[in-house]
């Protein structure tokens, strides 16, 4: 009864903060390359709008997504970012469906009797973590991937116990889902093979539990999910090197050696909050050493491995070191600290670590919701349009034409149009990425535009 109590709690707190006030700041320049493929009539303009604005190393299933949600409840902010805070809300019950599967699967009995809770402690982690909600309230791919990528842990781990058309076919499916979302599901893939291959050396060492689990068959599953996309992968692998070598990701820089370590004690928000997950890690680990050794070992593969899969790609061929790229870990980390709060008999002392997480991670949450993190593009776009009566609007850099095309009334965004390094010919330009953009750039923008008419949040409207 408590896990489902505080499951419940879970889920009711997670979708306050993912829907409350979810239009408060404007849109940014990522969510107005999705908002610009969902709007097309079509899903094959969607795919062609998506193929020529998007960065490589993806396919457009979450524009497709978006294009039929738009289509129901319209493209509004509010709408667009619906979506991915209902990915999200979705997620929490997911994850305690993970969490307790992988007890039930690779623990023993004590183990599994303690999975449900495990399971709702993970849900709370999740659902009041700083970083998920702030992803969750973006109307971007990455939730509807944790989605995906958590129902596929749950096929995986079924299958290794317990041998099913079923849980194969799930983890095909869902595994030939996730990667085409966003390639970042490939760091999911590389834990797994770190957990597969660590059983299978389990196995041949003698252990009789590792010996229980099947290996090769959800090995082969996932392949199988991989051999699925063989249609679509020649052209992701050309997008994504092209990406690379349009500088698209040079804005990822190298960082210092302690990069996991530090990613993973600052995704917690508050040292305190670091604290009490890595003592529910420990303690998890020595209370279930003997019942739960091997659900241990699969949470830490799921943690860390797709950190160390970032790891080589930096070093091997280009900086991928950026936390939304690894959300999958910051997951294994909430479901390997739930694990460690399953293990705690004693009610007074859940509700104790119920209440300091809730103490802990919602004023983060309500403080960073108050603030303003985006550009004024609203008011940006109104100015300017104003400003230019009815001529073009020149948008600097043009990542971000989209946002403003969505804030100019339909029968004008045409006319907003996008220019770098050069002189265009409207009299009138919004201006933004200072400090992102080279200075150069600032320098040609402010030549072409020198007269000010309006400094805003992380915005400049500038005229001749």
């Amino acid at each position: 009864m408590f896990a489902y109590i505080l499951l419940a709690l879970a889920v009711i707190l997670g979708a306050f903060y993912r829907f409350h006030r979810l239009d408060r700041w404007d849109m940014n320049g990522d969510e107005a390359i999705a908002w610009a493929a969902a709007i097309k009539p079509t899903l094959h303009r969607v795919s062609a709008t998506f193929w020529r604005i998007e960065n490589g190393g993806k396919f457009p299933l979450f524009d497709f997504a978006l294009h039929g949600w738009v289509r129901l409840f319209g493209d509004s902010l509010f709408a667009l970012r619906a979506l991915s805070a209902a990915m999200g809300t979705l997620a929490i019950v997911l994850m305690f469906v993970a969490v307790r599967e992988i007890c039930r699967a690779l623990g023993a009995e004590t183990c599994a009797a303690a999975g449900e809770v495990a399971g709702a402690f993970a849900a709370l982690f999740y659902a009041l973590n700083l970083t998920i909600v702030a992803s969750d309230r973006t109307a971007r791919e990455f939730p509807l991937l944790t989605v995906v990528e958590l129902a596929q842990i749950i096929f995986l781990v079924r299958a290794q116990r317990r041998a099913t058309w079923t849980n194969y076919l799930g983890i095909a499916i869902f595994t030939a889902l996730m990667l085409p979302i966003n390639y970042t599901a490939s760091f999911l893939l590389a834990a797994e093979a770190l957990w597969l291959g660590g059983v299978l050396v389990g196995a041949w060492a003698g252990s009789a539990r590792a010996r229980e689990l099947a290996i090769f068959r959800p090995g082969f599953a996932v392949i199988a999910g991989i051999a699925l996309l063989a249609p679509v992968l020649p052209r992701i692998f050309i997008s994504s090197r092209a990406a690379v070598e349009q500088s698209a990701v040079d804005w990822i820089k190298l960082q210092p050696a302690s990069w996991p370590y530090t990613v993973l004690r600052d995704v917690a928000g508050r040292p305190a909050l670091f604290r009490i997950l890595v003592a529910l890690m420990l303690f998890g680990v020595w209370r279930q050493w003997r019942s739960g050794r091997l659900a241990a070992g699969f949470l830490a593969a799921w943690m860390l491995g797709p950190l160390l899969a970032v790891y080589l790609v930096t070093y091997l061929i280009q900086p991928m070191e950026f936390p939304r790229y690894v959300l999958i870990a910051f997951v294994g980390m909430f479901a390997f600290a739930g694990f460690g709060a399953g293990g705690v008999r004693s009610t007074a002392l859940r509700i104790a670590i119920a209440v300091m997480v809730i103490h802990y991670s919602v004023p983060l949450i309500r403080n960073w919701q108050r603030g303003l993190r985006d550009g004024a593009w609203r008011e940006a776009t109104a100015l300017a349009d104003q400003s230019a009566a009815g001529g073009l609007i020149a948008v600097w850099p043009s990542i971000n034409l989209n946002v403003v095309r969505f804030y100019l009334p339909p029968a004008r965004r045409a006319d907003a149009i996008g220019v770098d390094r050069k002189c265009g010919a409207p009299p009138v330009a919004i201006l933004s990425g200072r400090g992102v953009i080279s200075d150069k750039e600032i320098a040609m923008a402010e030549a072409c535009y020198p007269r000010v008419l309006a400094r805003l949040q992380l915005i400049e409207v500038r005229g001749r």
